[in-house]
Formats: structure tokens, C-alpha cells, sequence
């Protein structure tokens, strides 16, 4: 199962201010259910908000915890995204994540990005999730259940593993 961690959860999952959600969520990882995946320019955003990231991720990468996508295709698709005028958040680089990726996890605590990944239109088969601590701050069963879903992973390209 992959998932994407949106910037403005970073200091959720790596740091001083880590939550108990974030901590699960990196301990998912880490224990090998699921796989964390970047690219694009959510990955320079996740580098330029937790220096703890940049350093748990050399190591998570090591071990097959972190897959990195092509930033060029990844940028080709936020172009198409963008175009297509359906995005309602700003950010168009991590719905293409998604599609490049396959990933159908996110946590993320903005409200537009969290719309935009649930919608049908934008990603689907299957359709996104959303893991967030909005308004929660603390690691719930909606998240334990989210977690383990193992329907979290489209492929989109032939003999994707």
C-alpha cells in the first residue's frame, strides 16, 4: 500500500511536535505495510519543511519504505491537472502524484486538497482516502482502519510493483 504525506502534516509525522496519528503513520511505514511516495514538487516542499524528514527518508529509501517518481512526469501531470481546470486546492503536484504514482492514501489536514482527492473525477480506480487530524489531533480508529486498508495502491502503468 502507498501513500503521500502532504507538507502541511510533515511536522505531524518527523520532529519534536509529532503526533500520536503521525507517529502511527511513520511506524506503518516503517514496519512495512505501507510505502511513502515523492516526487514533483511536494517533494521539495517536504524537504524544505522537516529537516527530520529529509534524514528519515535517506534511510527509509535504503530499505524500500520510499519510492521516488519521475519529477518529470510527475510535472507533466500537474500541467495536465492544472489545465483541466478541476482542482479546486492548490495543489494540482500532489493529485498527479497520485496519478503517476497510484497512491490512494493521503495525510494531509488541508480541507480544498482533501476535497480534491476524494473526487471521482480527479482520482479513481480506486478512489483516494483521506488520513487527517483535523480537528482530532490524535490518532482515532477511523485512522487504524484507514491503515489497514489494503485496496490503498493503483498501478497505472503495466507491471508496476
Amino acid at each position: 500500500m502507498c501513500a503521500i504525506v502532504d507538507a502541511n502534516v510533515v511536522h505531524e509525522l518527523f520532529g519534536r511536535n509529532c503526533t500520536e496519528a503521525g507517529t502511527r503513520f511513520v511506524e506503518w511505514v516503517d514496519a512495512g505495510s505501507g510505502r511513502l511516495v515523492v516526487g514533483g514538487k511536494l517533494l521539495k516542499e517536504l524537504y524544505s519543511g522537516s529537516q527530520a524528514f529529509m534524514i528519515w527518508q535517506k534511510t527509509a529509501a535504503k530499505y524500500g519504505k520510499v519510492r521516488f517518481e519521475d519529477d518529470g512526469e510527475v510535472n507533466a501531470r500537474t500541467d495536465q491537472i492544472r489545465r483541466g481546470g478541476l482542482c479546486k486546492s492548490d495543489d494540482p503536484h500532489v493529485i498527479a502524484l497520485a496519478n503517476v504514482s497510484g497512491a490512494r492514501l493521503l495525510y494531509s489536514n488541508d480541507g480544498s486538497l482533501q476535497t480534491d482527492f476524494k473526487n471521482k473525477r480527479l482520482i479513481d480506480g480506486p478512489r483516494g482516502k483521506v488520513y487527517s487530524t483535523s480537528g482530532v489531533g490524535n490518532f482515532q480508529q477511523r485512522h487504524d482502519r484507514l491503515l489497514k486498508n489494503r485496496n490503498l495502491c493503483h498501478w497505472p502503468r503495466e507491471g508496476r510493483r
